[in-house]
């Protein structure tokens, strides 16, 4: 809900940011000839400094840079003390108060409610933080720790899905337009999180001691970051093949989690849809997720997983490629539902492929910790797309140019996985580093089947 929510507030935003600016440039937005002078779509105008089409790339940019840099913080805080719980249980509190107080989006609470997109988004990386380190002690047990993530990534895929399908039913009953939508998601989003989280977090979750101690000539500021410098250093220094992967993944995930944000502005802006157009849009993205996960762990058995992901990069090229070049105007509203068909089997395909190729190629004995820095790795350029959006947008570029920027990072994300070489010497390489671990993370060789290691369908994250 928290995710799922944004999706139908971002459009509401940028309409209203859009508004906001003609009113400041003199333009008339009631369409009534009360004096207000008349200005072309084209003319976007300006407000608080920017195109108001920048507004949720920009939430992006800054969303993506504060986690980047407090998720070593909130990782530290659930690692190294006994406030594990305090964590989860605020950043759960304040995300309710947040989806509450967005219930009032308005002309006049619009730029209040962009920064607090911000907030939502890193509070929600640290209840995520919080509430993984719990899920991981629910069994030592690799294949019953297997089971638990299939099942709760299940339950929440089907929960974002019939999210999407009850805002956008009710919001067609009830006839409202795009700021009616947003508000109508908040308040369902509000309810659920009030409930769900108090229900959760008072029964289901319990104080835990720390893990472990802060190092010595350490500080719990400091203690994420040097952990993390330290295996990221080791990594570049003498593991190859995971160094080209986590490079990689810097570059294809910031470029997939930055996809709904700016294909949200591309369709407001350039394809001039509607909250409800774009609701059902990303309903096609999460309904063609499904096969999309099938087929990668097919095309992964068949082929092995590096392969798989290499496949899956070039058909993100080929369809960002072909969407910027043909869906131009209104007119071509039709085809972006299979524009987004396709981006959907590629989220589907390419996120659990990427953690099982991830998991068959790190040294043993160290998964849980290697897992924090592919999780890491994933976010910490989350911020770049969207800059790169947002300046080629401010000094005038057409709109899908940005879009067709996103090749950049799927491009390079290829590069990378090419440069790792034979997937089966990548396999040995990490054997020969075995600890004698038997972690949760570890699908074999012969039973890859692209979803052990699963990480998240995420679309609504991005905003």
């Amino acid at each position: 809900a928290v995710g799922m929510s944004s999706l139908f507030l971002g459009p509401a935003l940028l309409i209203l940011a859009q508004n906001a600016a003609k009113e400041a440039g003199g333009c008339d937005t009631t369409n009534n000839d009360d004096g207000g002078q008349e200005c072309s779509d084209d003319d976007e105008g300006r407000v608080y400094g920017m195109r108001p089409s920048s507004l949720l790339t920009n939430i992006g940019v800054f969303s993506g840079v504060l986690s980047a840099i407090l998720l070593p913080l909130f990782g530290a805080i659930v690692d190294h003390t006994p406030h594990r719980k305090a964590i989860g249980q605020w950043a759960a509190i304040l995300l309710s108060i947040i989806k509450g107080i967005e219930i009032f989006v308005s002309k006049s609470t619009w730029f209040f409610i962009s920064i607090l997109q911000v907030l939502n988004y890193v509070l929600y990386q640290a209840h995520l933080c919080a509430a993984y380190a719990y899920t991981a002690e629910l069994s030592t047990n690799p294949n019953e720790q297997t089971i638990y993530n299939a099942r709760f990534q299940t339950v929440n895929y089907f929960s974002m899905l019939t999210f999407l399908i009850v805002v956008t039913l009710t919001s067609s009953l009830l006839n409202v337009g795009d700021i009616g939508q947003a508000r109508v998601s908040q308040t369902l989003a509000f309810i659920i999180c009030s409930l769900v989280f108090g229900f959760a977090w008072r029964w289901f979750f319990h104080p835990r001691p720390a893990l472990r101690q802060v190092p010595p000539n350490g500080t719990l500021l400091t203690a994420g970051f040097r952990k993390l410098a330290r295996t990221s250093s080791e990594i570049l220094q003498h593991w190859a093949p995971l160094r080209y992967f986590l490079l990689s993944v810097m570059l294809s995930e910031s470029a997939t989690a930055a996809l709904s944000t700016i294909s949200t502005t591309y369709m407001i802006h350039v394809l001039n849809m509607n909250g409800s157009q774009i609701g059902t849009v990303f309903l096609c993205v999460f309904v063609a997720g499904i096969p999309g996960s099938k087929l990668g762990g097919m095309i992964g058995l068949k082929i092995n997983p590096l392969r798989s992901a290499l496949l899956c990069l070039v058909v993100f090229i080929i369809n960002t490629t072909l969407a910027a070049c043909i869906m131009t105007g209104e007119e071509s509203q039709h085809i972006m539902y299979l524009f987004a068909a396709v981006w959907g089997v590629c989220l589907g395909w390419l996120h659990p492929t990427n953690a099982a190729l991830y998991c068959t190629i790190i040294p043993r004995g160290q998964e849980s910790e290697l897992m924090g820095l592919y999780l890491f790795s994933g976010l910490v350029f989350s911020w770049v797309p969207p800059f790169l959006f947002t300046f080629l947008n401010e000094v005038g570029a057409r709109m899908r140019i940005g879009l067709a920027s996103l090749n950049l990072f799927f491009a390079g994300g290829f590069l990378f996985l090419k440069m790792i070489g034979d997937y089966q010497s990548a396999v040995d390489f990490a054997l020969t580093r075995d600890g004698g671990s038997d972690d949760e993370c570890r699908p074999s060789r012969d039973s890859f089947d692209g979803t052990e290691g699963t990480k998240r369908l995420s679309l609504p994250e991005m905003t």
